[in-house]
């Protein structure tokens, strides 16, 4: 107010004096000062307003302050809580990894000795197993089983010859002919048949009249499969009899099973066998089966029949092909069985070789019923006390003594039947021609 009213000043006058003039400048004066004051009213009221949005923007931002202090109080606060949870993860992850290093320590240290355990174990395991390979195991046979298996073979040989001679019989030529020098592989066969036959037989074959009676050519078969079988169930790795490699295993296992104890040479028997057969091709069956058929042949033709080898060969195997491969399939499950599955013993396949002597404890003679016929001879017998020839396979069983070298315990639990020469006679009125006479392998006398 000082400001407005501080222009004036009090003059004394008197209502009389005071002029138009002065009046109107007084008032003009006046009407200045209360614009100024309107104007000053006007700028108070704008300066309040101001001053109460500003005092209201003041208040808004300390609220916003107060917010914001709240907020950065809150953060703080979770800040340093999660800077106690991240001191105590760093802890916690440090014991962690101590453990993790101290599991890991572990696992090498397991895995270590799971590997020393591992190769203890596989030591142990091969020495187990050699110690197992001259341990004695129980068989999977018994005697019985295998006698079973051979008479079974016996019969089917039996079977096969018979019919054998029953087909090619009629064929044959009739005795006292006289076969020509160039009779194409005569001589060759008579050889071969000799070689397995012998002399004596072999002759009987080239002399008999087979037309008549087929028994001596049925005889003649049957030996010859006896022989053959004999060698594959005898035999290490189907190689020829005479070969070497069948030589020098025969001849080391020998000297073995008479110095070491049975289940140590059958151990070393069961294993070199295994090994031969992975070193050696596997000879199949036809090729087994193919000895047998060429044996029979060369009995045809030494026996009057007029055809080549591979002619008979061709017609053998048309006819028995099936018959001779299931004596071979049962004379090689024989050679497993005898030579992989048994342990406490040995079983021997027996086959009489022409011309041994006649032994009654170990041989049974096929015509031991009958007797020769009054007023014949026999001929082409140096020693009738020899065999002729083996029709059946026997069996025996060795057993080793415990403790002493070379000395076994035998025991023939199949005796072999053989032919002897008395069961075979002729009229000494017929040197061309002989009438031939057999005692019947089954016991009953027979003219052939």
């Amino acid at each position: 107010m000082k400001k407005i009213f501080g222009c004036f000043r009090w003059i004394p006058f008197s209502r009389n004096d005071l002029s138009t003039d002065v009046i109107q400048d007084l008032r003009q004066t006046l009407s200045q000062r209360d614009a100024e004051i309107s104007e000053l009213r006007e700028s108070l009221s704008t300066a309040e307003n101001r001053s109460t949005k500003t005092a209201r923007e003041l208040e808004a931002s300390r609220k916003e302050i107060e917010h914001v202090n709240r907020t950065r109080t809150n953060l703080e606060k979770r800040a340093r809580e999660a800077l106690v949870g991240k001191e105590a993860l760093e802890h916690e992850l440090g014991s962690r990894a101590e453990e993790l290093a101290t599991s890991r320590e572990d696992a090498h240290t397991i895995r270590e000795a799971l590997n020393q355990t591992k190769t203890l174990l596989d030591t142990r395991t091969a020495e187990l197993k050699v110690a197992q390979a001259f341990l004695p195991r129980s068989d999977r046979y018994a005697g019985a089983d295998i006698m079973k298996m051979v008479e079974s073979l016996n019969s089917e040989i039996h079977q096969t010859a018979s019919i054998m001679a029953d087909v090619f019989s009629p064929d044959l030529q009739g005795p006292g002919t006289v076969l020509g020098d160039g009779e194409v592989g005569l001589h060759e066969a008579a050889v071969h048949t000799e070689e397995i036959l012998g002399e004596g037989m072999t002759k009987m074959l080239q002399t008999f009249n087979h037309q008549e009676e087929n028994i001596l050519l049925q005889i003649a078969f049957q030996a010859s499969m006896c022989a053959f079988t004999e060698w594959i169930m005898d035999s290490w790795c189907y190689h020829d009899r005479d070969s070497e490699v069948e030589a020098v295993l025969q001849e080391t296992y020998e000297q073995l099973r008479e110095t070491e104890e049975q289940p140590v040479s059958a151990r070393w028997r069961i294993l070199t066998r295994k090994y031969v057969r992975k070193l050696y091709p596997r000879v199949e069956q036809p090729n087994l089966a193919y000895h047998i058929l060429a044996a029979c042949a060369n009995i045809l033709i030494t026996s009057g029949l007029h055809e080549s080898e591979q002619g008979l060969l061709d017609k053998l195997a048309a006819r028995f092909s099936d018959r001779v491969a299931l004596i071979v399939e049962r004379a090689v499950h024989l050679n497993n069985v005898i030579g992989d599955d048994i342990t406490s013993c040995e079983f021997v396949p027996i086959y009489c070789t022409p011309d041994v002597a006649f032994d009654p404890s170990t041989m049974e003679n096929a015509t031991e019923n009958g007797s020769a016929t009054a007023g014949h001879e026999a001929i082409f017998v140096h020693n009738e006390n020899k065999i002729l020839c083996t029709t059946d396979l026997g069996l025996l069983k060795a057993e080793k003594v415990r403790g002493e070298e070379g000395t076994w315990d035998n025991t023939v639990l199949l005796k072999p039947k053989i032919v002897m020469p008395s069961g075979l006679t002729a009229s000494p009125t017929s040197s061309e021609s002989p009438d031939w006479r057999t005692h019947s392998i089954h016991g009953e006398q027979e003219e052939l």
